[in-house]
């Protein structure tokens, strides 16, 4: 990461830059894949020359399917007005592997980052999409052609889940943790002998697997032998205990998975695990929007004193619309739900926007969570008409596992003339 961040913003910005493209937009994007082989891949960054033998892929699947052809002239024509005198090249290495059409890209397009290889960039009609893939010629011509082997090594990839997970491999070489916990006289002495553990773990990988309430997370060192393993486990299980024992002192405010994290040796591997609740996520957006939605609210001035008899209060006026919770669209319990809302509008003026709040309640209506934000799926031009009374799908984010009902707190509605109610 240090390497990476190293770069100078010069050289990115040297990298040409194509005009924007009217058949892609990066809301498209339903996933993306970034893939990079070789056991110097690490040490080359170190060096600043990228070894021969590194391989690198990075495909991304579009949510829609869009003209190939007239994409791919309009590309052409972005790099011929930047680069002049490039889009003849291109053409020429225009063909077709698998279901793509691929196209090399000209040392010059580089400037001056030269590559020991050629890079290619292909786009093809996926199963659910159109694909748009960039990296060295041999890893996509192996990816386009089904010839890739797509798994870990060490069976790593047979403990992955299926239902859906985002995992990381690395080799580590052998010089990357000699700087670990200082040196000298200023050498932190719990640091030192993690340093020595750390200089005996070959690889590292970090696996994600998604479930229908929480994402497991899994870190793992592939050491030199188990007695490596072994002593990284001591190291880091000293750590991690003053760091749980610190946290049992305010339970209230300590994310659910630092009590729930594990760290073991097994054989040669040091294997370290935790769970990701919708409980750690909402502590994160409330330590991240702490100024803004957990801001106490102003208290009121207290009340002068008054000869007389106050007037009177009028009657509250009740808001110009009403939200509520009708039910789940689906039983599945996913974090991420659609809700059916009952929207009443007393104004006659047609609703363009609605900001909610949903609190999350279980069976006895005990509060598990809540989540704020203008839904972009109550954004429309009409979205319930003056006067009416209408039935609408919305996406509720957060949804523990256990919620049962929905809260709703109206706090800001939007008409289609642009004019704003804001409640408290």
């Amino acid at each position: 990461m240090e390497q990476l961040q190293s770069l100078h913003q010069a050289q990115m910005a040297s990298l040409p830059k194509a005009q924007a493209l009217t058949g892609f937009q990066g809301a498209d994007i339903a996933e993306i894949a970034i893939v990079i082989e070789g056991e110097k891949f690490l040490s080359a960054l170190q060096s600043e020359q990228l070894d021969p033998t590194t391989g690198f892929a990075v495909v991304a699947r579009l949510a829609r399917t869009v003209d190939l052809e007239k994409l791919i002239q309009q590309g052409l024509e972005a790099i011929e007005k930047e680069k002049p005198g490039l889009r003849g090249p291109i053409e020429k290495s225009r063909r077709r592997v698998g279901a793509a059409e691929v196209f090399d890209v000209p040392a010059e397009a580089l400037v001056e980052h030269k590559l020991p290889f050629t890079v290619s960039v292909a786009l093809g009609a996926g199963k659910e999409g159109t694909i748009v893939a960039f990296g060295r010629s041999e890893s996509l011509q192996g990816f386009l052609t089904g010839k890739t082997e797509g798994k870990l090594r060490g069976q790593v990839n047979d403990s992955l889940s299926r239902r859906g997970q985002i995992w990381l491999y690395l080799p580590v070489p052998q010089d990357a943790a000699k700087g670990f916990g200082g040196s000298g006289a200023n050498a932190n002495p719990m640091l030192a002998g993690l340093a020595q553990s750390m200089d005996k773990v070959r690889e590292v990988s970090v696996i994600l697997n998604f479930g229908a309430s929480q994402v497991d997370f899994v870190l793992e060192f592939g050491c030199a032998d188990g007695a490596a393993a072994t002593q990284l486990s001591q190291g880091i299980g000293g750590l991690l205990g003053m760091i749980q024992m610190s946290a049992q002192q305010d339970p209230a405010s300590t994310p659910p998975f630092i009590g729930k994290i594990k760290a073991a040796a097994d054989g040669a591997a040091f294997r370290l695990t935790t769970a990701f609740t919708m409980r750690d996520f909402d502590l994160a957006f409330q330590n991240a929007n702490r100024g803004v939605a957990g801001a106490p609210s102003r208290a009121s001035p207290p009340p002068t004193k008054a000869e007389a008899a106050p007037a009177p209060a009028p009657a509250p006026s009740l808001p110009p619309v009403d939200v509520e919770f009708v039910q789940f669209s689906s039983e599945e319990q996913e974090s991420l739900r659609p809700a059916k809302l009952k929207i009443q509008n007393r104004s006659s003026r047609p609703v363009k926007e609605l900001k909610l709040t949903f609190t999350y309640l279980d069976q006895s209506g005990r509060k598990l969570g809540q989540w704020t934000r203008n839904h972009a799926s109550l954004t429309a031009e009409n979205l319930i008409g003056g006067d009416t009374t209408g039935m609408v799908d919305c996406l509720a984010f957060n949804v523990p596992a256990a919620a049962k009902k929905v809260s709703v707190t109206l706090h800001e509605v939007i008409f289609s003339d642009g004019e704003k109610w804001s409640g408290n």
